[in-house]
């Protein structure tokens, strides 16, 4: 099966950018006039609204099958942990999803209209960004984690995703920190070679050198380091 969505994704990313270009209503990435932060009115739409986590608790519960009740996600990174995640970010990967920007054949048919609403995506995104897990993520079975750490450090990752892999609310950078190995290394080789539909044209340069053993440092050092709400009240701890 997951051969057989790489395999569709393949094919369908050409056809999606040829098709993007020509009609102007999607734009992936690799397609002309390509903006990532592009704020189309329906997302606009749904930064406007009030999202309500009672509200989105009830929602997302067509989304648990695949992320879980916790929102954990599946340890071998089929599916990622979602708990957690800034509200921004879950808004922007749900629309793009639904506007065909980014490519997710699994995930579309659960955030396309009229599965969910507007303002479900606003209310869903607002009851994971406040959830937490206790399951730990999947890991790499080879700790890389002291060469991802260089990698990431050398490469400034930071810069967009934090020193805790914490990301920008502000910015819609994604908290990557905690996150499940194979899920990270997938996404890794997808923006590497472009084919995520929705990736920053800034990381697709800073790690369009990564060799596949760096991107498995990488993500094997992201998927170690801990929930930042837990590290910053660590550290906010040890100053007392």
């Amino acid at each position: 099966m997951k051969k057989l969505i790489c395999v569709l994704v393949a094919l369908l990313l050409p056809v999606q950018q040829a098709w993007a270009s020509e009609s102007g209503s999607v734009k992936a990435y690799g397609s002309k006039d390509y903006e990532w932060g592009e704020m189309t009115p329906e997302r606009i739409e749904v930064l406007r609204l009030s999202g309500d986590a009672v509200r989105g608790k009830e929602a997302y519960r067509g989304c648990r099958g695949c992320h879980k009740p916790d929102a954990s996600g599946v340890v071998d990174g089929t599916y990622p942990r979602l708990s957690g995640q800034h509200a921004g970010v879950l808004i922007k990967q749900m629309i793009d999803t639904r506007a065909g920007v980014r490519i997710n054949p699994k995930m579309l048919p659960f955030v396309e209209d009229p599965a969910i609403t507007v303002q479900e995506i606003a209310d869903i995104a607002v009851y994971l960004s406040g959830m937490s897990s206790l399951r730990e993520s999947g890991k790499n079975s080879d700790n890389l984690s002291a060469q991802g750490k260089k990698l990431y450090e050398e490469n400034k990752c930071a810069t967009c995703h934090g020193t805790k892999g914490e990301g920008d609310s502000a910015k819609v950078h994604p908290v990557i920190a905690n996150q499940h190995f194979g899920y990270l290394l997938r996404e890794l080789k997808h923006i590497q070679q472009g084919t995520r539909g929705n990736s920053h044209p800034e990381m697709v340069k800073a790690i369009s050198r990564f060799s596949p053993n760096d991107l498995e440092a990488v993500a094997d050092y992201l998927s170690r380091l801990p929930d930042y709400r837990t590290a910053n009240a660590q550290g906010a701890g040890k100053k007392k």
